[in-house]
């Protein structure tokens, strides 16, 4: 204290110069000043609300990382596995082309199959990436759903492994259904992969009715080769698409060829009492516009050592039929796709000749067929696409050549037998 005085403010008692507070009274000498709070004190409040934030969007992180997801699409989708991106599709075709929905004419009376694909390839490459991915794969499963009042159910196979995925697709389901099914059905394809998700990829098969008409030799002349040409001539002139045809044949020998250039007609050999059947004697050639799948069964096609028995330029399935007596027995050519069945192809130069310039593919099971004495059984000299061709149940005897594949085109003989 320095001994200096000065009077109260509020009750003007003496008191020292350095007082702070008046005892007389009770009042605070001193004034009070306000202080500004410094700004940077909100840091204080900020620090926990970013923590919080962060916390909450690496929890969201975390959920999402690890959660299993499902993923529900039509006919393909993109999945991003390990910082790869997969393209999945599921089709009919013979190729990674998705497919949402898929058309199927039907006859009444008749039965069907389609194998159902599912395709896998890298986004960047469009390479199949099959093999890879199915390391991924916990399971899979195929379900259709289809209306409870049809009376002809869809039924199908669950998903098997294909020998070829680039061509085949990674797995394939086989369904069955007839012209009586009802749709549209779906089909649902789940795959349980291993780290919890699901992808779910759906088609819808749609069938659509047509009429067919059946031509039979008891209504219709075609005894001789100048009455079946001209009743060919005129169901191709008079029948639009997409009605079907059979054609019925009686069992006799034509004395030369048939040309069906213009819509497909279903050709039916039969055997008649002396045990012969349908036999052509001349060079048949079906190449109608494209069109449904045509079928030629149960006919003889017998040669005089030249020129081709059945020349084929179109999707076709050729069964029980036998090749005799031909520079080449039976040629698929053009830009399409035949497969013989349970044929008998014997003393021919050329037994089978596949030689088309497309990339149409479809059934790859030339199975129970039988070459007998060719020069060369089968020739192989441009095949569509890269499908494995498969001789299952077929026998080689005689032959000066078996197989012959400058195409060098994959082939399956494992089941086949030569002698």
């Amino acid at each position: 204290m320095n001994g200096k005085t000065r009077p109260c403010p509020h009750c003007g008692v003496s008191l020292p110069e350095d007082a702070a507070f008046c005892p007389f009274c009770a009042e605070s000498i001193r004034h009070r000043q306000s202080v500004k709070v410094p700004s940077h004190l909100w840091r204080k409040w900020m620090k926990p609300a970013v923590i919080l934030v962060m916390l909450i969007l690496l929890a969201a992180g975390l959920y999402h990382h690890f959660t299993p997801h499902v993923y529900d699409a039509w006919g393909e989708l993109t999945y991003t596995l390990d910082g790869n991106d997969y393209h999945l599709a599921v089709t009919f075709r013979n190729d990674p082309t998705p497919e949402r929905s898929y058309t199927v004419q039907v006859e009444t009376d008749g039965r069907y199959d389609r194998d159902a694909k599912l395709f896998i390839t890298h986004v960047s490459t469009g390479v199949d990436a099959g093999q890879m991915f199915n390391q991924q794969i916990d399971s899979a499963y195929v379900q259709v759903t289809q209306p409870s009042d049809s009376p002809s159910p869809v039924t199908w196979l669950q998903p098997e492994y294909t020998s070829d995925p680039a061509t085949e697709g990674l797995l394939h389901s086989v369904l069955n259904f007839t012209g009586e099914s009802q749709g549209p059905a779906e089909l649902e394809w789940h795959i349980n992969m291993k780290n919890g998700d699901t992808i779910i990829l759906r088609q819808k098969l749609i069938f659509e009715a047509v009429d067919s008409l059946h031509y039979y030799p008891e209504d219709w002349p075609m005894d001789t080769i100048e009455a079946l040409q001209a009743l060919v001539d005129q169901i191709q002139a008079e029948v639009p698409l997409p009605t079907v045809v059979h054609l019925h044949l009686p069992p006799v020998t034509y004395e030369g060829g048939l040309t069906i250039d213009k819509r497909t007609v279903n050709l039916y050999g039969s055997l008649g009492e002396d045990n012969m059947r349908t036999t052509f004697l001349g060079p048949v050639v079906y190449k109608p516009e494209k069109d449904p799948q045509g079928s030629i069964e149960y006919i003889d096609f017998r040669g005089g050592g030249t020129g081709t028995g059945l020349t084929v330029e179109a999707d076709c399935h050729v069964e029980d039929c036998g090749f005799s007596g031909w520079d080449v027995g039976l040629l698929v050519g053009g830009e399409d796709w035949a497969d013989p069945v349970g044929c008998l192809f014997e003393d021919n130069s050329v037994g089978f000749r596949f030689d088309s310039g497309g990339s149409y593919v479809n059934a790859n099971l030339f199975e129970g067929n039988a070459f007998l004495r060719n020069g060369t059984a089968v020739e192989l000299l441009r095949v569509p696409g890269a499908k494995t061709l498969y001789f299952d149940g077929c026998r080689f005897a005689g032959n000066d050549a078996d197989l012959s594949n400058p195409a060098d085109h994959p082939i399956n003989i494992s089941y086949a037998t030569f002698e």
